[in-house]
């Protein structure tokens, strides 16, 4: 009896192993196949993260006389062509439009200019679709 309960066990400990082994390679399988997205996948966007929209600015100076023009350009990365950029200046802790706007060029750029009477440190920044630039400051004097 001893070697029949043997065979029992060696039989049950082998197909207890192959499928444990054959469950790790469907495992490994799934975890390949989420990995990697396939053609129709990718082509309607399953898996896949959308690449963040973003916009630089950069004033042509910090310090500028009441009323003269300050020029904000930047470049853009997501955003389409034709798409239109505001000026926003920073009011009592809130980002208001100012009035002053343009459109992204075909080469992912833009250029604006600002004028302001405002005497001090102005906040600006340029929205454009969802994406917000950091704020610059631009000094007016007299």
């Amino acid at each position: 009896m001893r070697s029949r309960s043997q065979l029992v066990r060696r039989t049950v400990a082998a197909v207890v192993g192959v499928t444990l082994a054959a469950g790790a390679v469907g495992v490994a399988g799934a975890l390949q196949a989420n990995a990697a997205p396939d053609a129709t996948q990718a082509a309607q966007g399953v898996g896949m993260v959308a690449a963040a929209s973003s916009i630089s600015i950069t004033p042509d100076r910090t310090t500028a006389k009441a009323w003269s023009k300050v020029s904000l350009t930047g470049k853009t990365a997501g955003i389409a062509a034709g798409t239109k950029v505001q000026v926003q200046r920073l009011e009592n802790g809130k980002w208001v439009n100012f009035p002053a706007t343009t459109k992204v060029t075909s080469r992912a750029t833009y250029s604006v200019w600002v004028q302001s009477g405002r005497v001090g440190v102005n906040k600006f920044r340029v929205v454009a679709g969802k994406a917000a630039s950091a704020a610059v400051s631009v000094t007016i004097t007299k």
